[in-house]
């Protein structure tokens, strides 16, 4: 009989202690890196453990935050990047942005390339039809069909 009483008691009480603690979403995936994705009526953004919100369902995607705790992001079709406390690093303003090599990420913009850092400083204007970085540091790029070496001045 105590059991029993104890059972009844646990079911009705034990509902009471839950509480919820974000939004309501579509969908949550899984946290990594003290964050999880969250989706809601096909945006996505970021939430911590504790439910709190630090990224609004804004955008169309959002990458995996890698080591440098960033992100790329997806919104009306051009590409930026946030941090992973929810910060905009890069605005959503290129047709791409290449995986950083150390520091830098090449970027594409209204057709012509450029530069960023991993704080979101433009290194070179997007004013070259090519980039490329060799294997010792050197910058080539190319204007109206002719190859030029660049410096960056940080």
């Amino acid at each position: 009989m105590k059991k029993m009483i104890f059972l009844l008691l646990t079911l009705f009480t034990l509902p009471g202690f839950a509480q919820e603690v974000s939004k309501e979403y579509d969908r949550i995936g899984k946290f990594n890196n003290g964050v999880a994705l969250v989706w809601k009526n096909k945006l996505v953004g970021v939430i911590k453990p504790n439910g709190k919100e630090i990224v609004k369902p804004e955008y169309e995607k959002i990458g995996s935050f890698g080591n440098d705790n960033l992100a790329f992001t997806t919104k009306d079709g051009k590409i930026g990047i946030i941090n992973l406390e929810g910060k905009i690093i890069v605005q959503n303003i290129y047709e791409s942005i290449a995986p950083f090599k150390g520091s830098q990420a090449i970027t594409k913009k209204d057709g012509l390339y450029g530069m960023i850092n991993k704080q979101g400083k433009v290194l070179i204007e997007n004013k070259y039809e090519k980039i490329k970085v060799g294997k010792y540091g050197d910058i080539r790029a190319v204007k109206q069909g002719q190859e030029i070496l660049l410096d960056i001045k940080d």
